[in-house]
């Protein structure tokens, strides 16, 4: 049973993180959480395992208070509404200052402050905002997740090559259940004080490396092509991305050039009290669906 006796509240559990989240904390035997999405009905099966469901959108102020009564601890999973995240998380903190939670969680992303990535400036700008509510937080940030390299991996073996702009750098690939076990973890946590905690995974990889190890994986010549980051944005968007998200990913891969995303440390680890799943497992594991 979960040591800590507060409730917890997640909000956006109707998504791939938040469901993982819910997951773990009835894993551990907590039996106080509230979830929060736009759609209720998705999480029919968790309200029938006792957890309070109810609907909330950050678009709709109102709705988070409402939602939010009775929650000593919220975890505020960032939205895919990038390049619009900013008005909606400031409501989701006032509204937690308004309903008097004890303290904030939020998944940021790593280095939020000075990683040269195109929506960086909304994690930090939440982040600020975090710590200028006067409630105690911890702030999660997640680097980027490994299960983004399926589908590009997908595309590399259909191809025989690995695009992108990141050069001899590396990226600590973290797992989505890991960054969801960590965040659970966190929400049960019954240390006090402000955190800011930089989740990785437990190896940086180059694209040179993935090529290499997917190659032998799949027995399936596969190089890397490293382009400017300007012409890899070009290709993703000839390749159908919409603009915005072809430079976010290309400022991705910037990022991992320069050395921003290399770090590996023991964050999730300590929280999570477990081995890290690797890229090689993942892989493995969806072996199957690479060469789909």
């Amino acid at each position: 049973m979960s040591a800590l006796s507060e409730t917890v509240l997640v909000t956006g559990a109707s998504g791939h993180l938040g469901k993982i989240v819910l997951e773990e904390l009835l894993k551990k035997g907590h039996n106080k959480i509230i979830a929060t999405t736009r759609k209720p009905e998705s999480l029919e099966d968790f309200a029938k395992r006792g957890v309070t469901v109810r609907k909330a959108s950050f678009d709709e102020p109102a709705s988070l208070v409402t939602a939010f009564q009775g929650a000593d601890r919220i975890l505020i999973i960032s939205t895919d509404n990038i390049g619009s995240r900013i008005p909606g998380h400031s409501a989701a903190i006032d509204a937690a200052v308004k309903v008097g939670a004890k303290r904030i969680l939020y998944t940021s992303l790593t280095k939020a402050d000075e990683i040269p990535v195109t929506f960086a400036f909304e994690h930090e700008e939440t982040e600020e905002k975090i710590k200028q509510s006067g409630l105690a937080y911890t702030i999660l940030r997640n680097n980027m997740y490994s299960d983004y390299l399926i589908p590009k991996l997908q595309h590399a073996i259909a191809s025989g090559s690995i695009y992108g702009s990141g050069g001899d750098g590396a990226c600590a690939y973290v797992s989505r259940i890991d960054c969801a076990k960590a965040a659970a973890a966190a929400l049960l946590s019954t240390e006090s004080g402000n955190k800011i905690l930089e989740i990785s995974g437990p190896k940086a990889w180059t694209y040179a490396e993935l090529a290499k190890f997917t190659s032998e994986l799949v027995n399936i010549r596969i190089s890397y092509v490293d382009l400017p980051a300007e012409e890899y944005s070009k290709a993703l968007v000839g390749a159908g991305v919409p603009k915005p998200m072809a430079d976010a990913l290309a400022s991705f891969d910037v990022s991992i050039r320069e050395g921003y995303l290399k770090e590996v440390n023991s964050s999730a680890k300590d929280l999570i009290g477990e081995t890290l799943q690797d890229v090689t497992a993942l892989l493995k594991d969806n072996k199957s669906a690479l060469i789909s």
